[in-house]
């Protein structure tokens, strides 16, 4: 969705939603946020957890855990379950709006986008079944531009 970032902006803007909630900056979180803040990717527990260790040797793996749970819960993280791997992690805009995952599954990029594109298939489903998607939390799986277009060639 966006592809440059600034990552001190990202980080401050997150640490600000966690004051504006009340919620303790503790290192961890410092940590897990300052990781998530520098990149797009969407990370594992495991891969965070490596990257927190390395600037900040005395933060333990189940700390690291716990942490991204509280950050989902506060609503500054979020995560989804890839189908190529475990759950990954992605720093959350404030004030932005959800949005949804399409993976290849050729290449396995992830290809994030608005959700505005399940807008009528979300009322559908709504309106004829009493269900309400929440199509942030799981991926979509399909094949990306470049590996339809290889498939052709």
């Amino acid at each position: 969705m966006k592809d440059t970032i600034d990552p001190t902006e990202s980080l401050d803007r997150a640490i600000g939603v966690l004051r504006e909630r009340g919620e303790r900056v503790t290192t961890a979180r410092r940590g897990v946020l300052a990781i998530l803040a520098s990149t797009t990717e969407h990370l594992s527990a495991e891969r965070i957890y490596d990257e927190v260790v390395d600037r900040a040797p005395d933060v333990h793996r189940a700390t690291v855990y716990r942490t991204l749970d509280s950050l989902v819960n506060v609503g500054v993280v979020a995560h989804v379950h890839l189908p190529h791997g475990p759950a990954a992690y992605h720093l959350l805009d404030s004030g932005a709006r959800p949005h949804i995952h399409l993976v290849c599954r050729e290449c396995k990029s992830v290809i994030d986008t608005s959700a505005d594109l399940l807008d009528g298939a979300a009322a559908s489903v709504l309106e004829t079944i009493g269900f309400e998607l929440d199509p942030d939390h799981v991926a979509l799986t399909g094949w990306c531009a470049h590996c339809r277009s290889e498939a052709r060639a």
